[in-house]
């Protein structure tokens, strides 16, 4: 019976061990998912920061390059013509051709 009696002791105390294991990996497994959460918002903003900046440093240097063109058929605008017709011509070739 004293036998009984320890060995009942022993599985409520498993018991007991096991729903505190629980609880323990339920909170590791909570603690991961924010820090994982975090860690996502975290490498998101640095994306976006990073592709705004590369995206504003695009369109400056396209801007750039427009105004550059302008300049140049204002300073030459019958060379500029010139060079758009026989741009023209070599694409009308090139697309009648398929």
């Amino acid at each position: 019976m004293d036998h009984d009696k320890g060995l009942g002791k022993d599985v409520e105390t498993l018991k007991e061990d096991i729903s505190k294991l629980r609880e323990d990996f339920a909170g590791i497994a909570q603690s991961l998912l924010e820090r994982g959460k975090a860690e996502t918002e975290s490498a998101k903003e640095r994306f976006s920061e990073s592709f705004s900046d590369e995206f504003q440093a695009a369109r400056e240097k396209g801007k750039e390059k427009v105004e550059s063109l302008e300049d140049q058929i204002r300073e030459k605008p019958l060379m500029s013509l010139l060079i758009a017709f026989v741009i023209g011509l070599f694409l009308g070739k090139l697309l009648d051709r398929r």
